[in-house]
């Protein structure tokens, strides 16, 4: 694999100064990744030549940077079936099953996603930096992006996200908006799990849409103005709406998880300038429910 990202210099009259920082700076690069490049050897090259941030660029130099300047991962390796959705040099985009944490935890040390992503990559590339662009709890299924490096970090932009879920109870309307703030709720100085929808909590908005309405449940999409913690599994309890499975939000001990997934998403490749859209399909433990609406 690759480990340089190429650019060719462009709009120098636009830079404070001619020089490889500023080039870095028009086009996302953080101060912190730029750290990193003036601590790594031969992090930079100029038209094939040793660089350092300081060093001078003309209209149509090429320049090569390192992709991975951070300190490899070394979050243990974890087996698993990694659904690999997309995959291209610059993002990995898997589909998270449901009760599979993102990042190891104390108690999903030797079991979670981001363990999987760093065995399968390290085999291409030894010098991976896990970076995930929005985490999923480990509750919820769906599409997760993974940046293979800063470049792809920085410039993830124009992404839209639907989450689907089966919800409790008979909707009264096809298309509402829930404008509730959400609370975390902190003893002893530690954020606990349950959050709740309180005046003194921060803004979150979650546009709803029942696609389709059963006798006792309904399946509804949901797109988020705001990126709360537990948003839509929040919201809809306050509506009296509960999703199915979800034993921190109702009393539903039918199954382990509640049943939320991340199944669309959407975003424009820095650096094609191509929208890239990716759906997956519903668990095979939804199929029984979803035949029951209409």
């Amino acid at each position: 694999m690759e480990i340089f990202d190429t650019y060719k210099i462009k709009n120098l009259n636009t830079l404070p100064q001619k020089t490889i920082y500023y080039f870095l700076k028009s086009i996302g690069f953080s101060e912190h990744f730029i750290r990193k490049l003036r601590k790594t050897k031969n992090a930079m090259l100029l038209n094939n030549l040793p660089a350092t941030t300081r060093t001078p660029v003309k209209e149509n130099d090429i320049l090569k940077v390192i992709k991975n300047a951070d300190k490899p991962s070394e979050i243990p390796e974890c087996d698993g079936n990694l659904e690999i959705v997309f995959e291209d040099d610059d993002y990995l985009i898997v589909n998270k099953p449901h009760n599979l944490a993102c990042i190891p935890t104390r108690s999903h040390i030797n079991n979670n996603l981001g363990g999987q992503i760093v065995k399968y990559m390290k085999a291409k590339d030894k010098n991976f930096v896990l970076r995930i662009a929005g985490r999923l709890d480990k509750e919820t299924a769906g599409i997760v992006i993974v940046a293979k490096n800063v470049s792809a970090f920085n410039n993830l932009s124009d992404v839209k996200k639907k989450y689907y879920a089966l919800c409790s109870g008979v909707a009264k309307e096809t298309n509402f908006v829930i404008n509730k703030r959400i609370q975390t709720i902190t003893k002893d100085g530690i954020n606990q799990m349950k959050r709740v929808v309180s005046q003194k909590g921060k803004e979150s908005i979650t546009h709803v849409h029942v696609e389709k309405q059963g006798k006792e449940f309904f399946l509804a999409s949901f797109t988020l103005e705001t990126g709360r913690t537990h948003q839509i599994r929040v919201h809809m309890e306050s509506e009296g709406h509960p999703l199915l499975g979800d034993q921190i939000y109702s009393n539903d001990k039918s199954s382990n998880h509640a049943f939320l997934i991340l199944k669309e998403i959407s975003f424009t490749h820095f650096r094609t300038k191509e929208k890239i859209a990716l759906s997956i399909d519903y668990p095979q433990e939804w199929d029984e429910l979803l035949k029951k609406l209409t």
